[in-house]
């Protein structure tokens, strides 16, 4: 409905998952001829969020970052509108507010994880708040936890696969977050058993806590390159390695086999329900560092046939139920039924 404003609530000072699948939820809405906007509870200066809104021809704004500003803004508003939140700081913000103001909330709760300290505390009372709004999670494992929940998986544009560029070396990535959630010092651990092998190179895309700790003690034969500005390292991959230890549905997972990569990946979250093992993708299903060096040596030595179809299955995975339709059936349900 085109005279209701879909308001996109967040709290965001880094580019990740959520970001990720913010920037693709603006581009289903707005293809499918949705008014949409972006709410920011404060500014972090997230450039590179703040651009992909830009080239999506989407509007954003900013909140003072203070709990009654959410409140104040959507109070002035004098058409119709709705709010969406993502993240758990925006999801209680949001819910609490929309309550005392009679209005339609719908939250995505996008965390694999508890958390610890501050952020258990804030992801518990997230939960705890959910009764008041209708409810999207990436995974099964979080419809235990939240009250009007439904799945909506994870979605990304669909463009043409580009062809691999081959090289003698197998070019192993990990891409996100370098948080022990995420798992990276399990990726060094895989490369340091192949140390001795230089027909392997890993090299790691990202940014967080333990980057420094990570390239102290990392071997001689993987690269640090940080936080990623654009999308064209994918070019220069032939395999994305999950290693993490929690997950919902990782868009990084859509995003590399909607570019015909391979991905290698534990056990973790939602990921089974994406990759079928050996089809389109490797699930390492006893989540160890030893599962995940026999798999890449195995993924090696197959047939270049054999590289292709899986490959070719990963991409067709994706186009056939990653692609939006469906998870844009859900929203317009949740926001307008």
């Amino acid at each position: 409905m085109k005279s209701v404003k879909t308001i996109l609530f967040l709290d965001s000072s880094l580019y990740g998952g959520i970001e990720t699948h913010l920037v693709q939820l603006v581009r289903l809405l707005k293809t499918n001829h949705l008014n949409v906007e972006v709410l920011f509870y404060q500014d972090h200066n997230n450039k590179q969020l703040y651009q992909n809104l830009e080239e999506s021809n989407c509007d954003y704004s900013f909140l003072d970052g203070k709990v009654h500003s959410l409140f104040r803004y959507l109070n002035k508003l004098t058409s119709p509108y709705l709010l969406h939140t993502h993240g758990y700081k925006a999801g209680i913000i949001g819910r609490i507010t929309c309550k005392l103001l009679n209005s339609r909330c719908v939250s995505t709760y996008h965390a694999g994880e508890d958390g610890a300290g501050l952020v258990y505390i804030y992801n518990h009372i997230d939960k705890l708040t959910s009764f008041l709004s209708k409810n999207f999670v990436v995974s099964h494992r979080l419809l235990e936890q939240v009250s009007n929940a439904e799945v909506l998986d994870n979605f990304v544009e669909i463009t043409a696969p580009t062809p691999a560029i081959h090289s003698e070396k197998l070019k192993i990535g990990f891409v996100g977050r370098l948080s022990h959630e995420k798992g990276p010092d399990n990726f060094l651990e895989l490369a340091r058993r192949f140390i001795a092998n230089n027909k392997f190179s890993f090299h790691v895309f990202g940014d967080g806590p333990m980057a420094k700790t990570l390239q102290k003690d990392k071997p001689n034969n993987i690269e640090f390159y940080g936080h990623q500005e654009n999308s064209s390292f994918w070019e220069n991959l032939d395999v994305l390695v999950i290693s993490s230890r929690a997950e919902g549905l990782p868009m990084v997972l859509l995003e590399a086999m909607a570019r015909s990569k391979c991905v290698i990946s534990f056990d973790v979250g939602a990921v089974s329900k994406v990759i079928s093992h050996k089809s389109n993708g490797f699930i390492c299903t006893s989540n160890s560092v030893d599962e995940l060096h026999d798999t890449v040596l195995s993924w090696s030595e197959a047939e270049v046939h054999t590289k292709g179809l899986l490959t070719q299955n990963a991409f067709k995975t994706i186009e056939t139920h990653f692609n939006g339709k469906k998870q844009f059936e859900q929203l317009n349900k949740a926001y307008f039924g």
